[in-house]
Parts: structure tokens; C-alpha cells; sequence
């Protein structure tokens, strides 16, 4: 009997923080954008198990031409060092075309996914008040950090952040 109540208890503590960290932290909003290279579709569900930064950005927002070079170092230096798919970003451009984006991507070499947002949804969903903001998403899909606006020091939160997760 004792061992019983050792076992059940266990169980409730373990049901417990699961449910704890489902309450604490919001699902991520599902998207389904294309590729602004290719126009394949692209959707936050492909990256289920993954850590996901997603980026929401406009070529004419200063602090997001800034960011997304730093994002794309990052993501270079953590895909050299964590295992295979266990770390991705996606950047969702809102501009009101495509043109206006390209401008931007065509002076920079970002290796990371590019996504068109033309229909305002995804904005609506991840209830975006500014440029630029981001989301990191653990593996379960759900939000762990989001920030808005952009300055270096941010860089060195998100990996550490990132790093753990990853170890979750």
C-alpha cells in the first residue's frame, strides 16, 4: 500500500506540472504562409519538436533591417552546434508587397525561411502592436519569450534561451 501511494503520488505531482506549464505559457497561433522565394507553403506545425523563433518584420522598419542579419548569425552558430533540426527561424514579412521585401533581401544573404504575410491573419493572431516582433516557440508550440523591437544585447538572452529549450 505504501509503495501504492509513493506511485500515485508521483503520478499527481507529474500531472501537475504539465498542467501547470500549459496554463503558463500561450500555443503558438498555427500559419500557413508561402516561401517569399518559391512560394511553397510553410507552416509552424512543420517545426513540431523544433525551437522556433518566429520573426514577424517590414523592409521598412530600421530595427528589423538591423535584426534579421543578427538572427541569421545566430542561427548559423546554432545549427553548427545543436543537433539536426532543433533549431529554426522564420521571418514573416508584413510589407504590402513582395517587391518591397525583396528590395531589402536582395542586398543581404539570410538562410533562414522568408514567409509573405499578405492577408493580415498571422498579425491578427500573434496580436502584433509594432516592428519588430518576435516569438520563440519551444517544441511543444508553445510562446516562451516574445519581444518586441530589437537591440544586440537581446542576441545573447535569445540564445541562452534558446539553449535551454533545446535541452528541455
Amino acid at each position: 500500500m505504501n509503495l501504492f501511494l509513493k506511485i500515485l503520488f508521483a503520478a499527481l505531482l507529474s500531472f501537475t506540472s504539465i498542467s501547470l506549464s500549459a496554463e503558463t505559457f500561450k500555443l503558438a497561433a498555427n500559419f500557413e504562409l508561402p516561401n517569399i522565394y518559391n512560394g511553397n507553403m510553410v507552416s509552424l506545425a512543420d517545426y513540431r519538436g523544433s525551437v522556433v523563433l518566429v520573426d514577424f518584420w517590414a523592409s521598412w522598419c530600421g530595427p528589423c533591417q538591423a535584426s534579421l542579419p543578427e538572427y541569421n548569425k545566430l542561427r548559423n552558430k546554432l545549427q553548427a552546434t545543436l543537433p539536426k533540426n532543433k533549431f529554426e527561424i522564420l521571418a514573416i514579412n508584413v510589407d504590402g508587397t513582395k517587391e518591397e521585401a525583396m528590395r531589402f533581401l536582395n542586398k543581404h544573404s539570410l538562410t533562414f525561411p522568408i514567409l509573405k504575410e499578405s492577408s493580415g491573419k498571422s498579425q491578427r493572431a500573434y496580436e502584433l502592436l509594432a516592428m519588430p516582433t518576435s516569438f520563440l516557440v519551444d517544441q511543444q508550440g508553445f510562446i516562451r519569450i516574445s519581444h518586441v523591437g530589437f537591440n544586440p544585447g537581446y542576441i545573447v538572452q535569445l540564445e541562452n534561451e534558446i539553449l535551454k529549450l533545446v535541452i528541455e
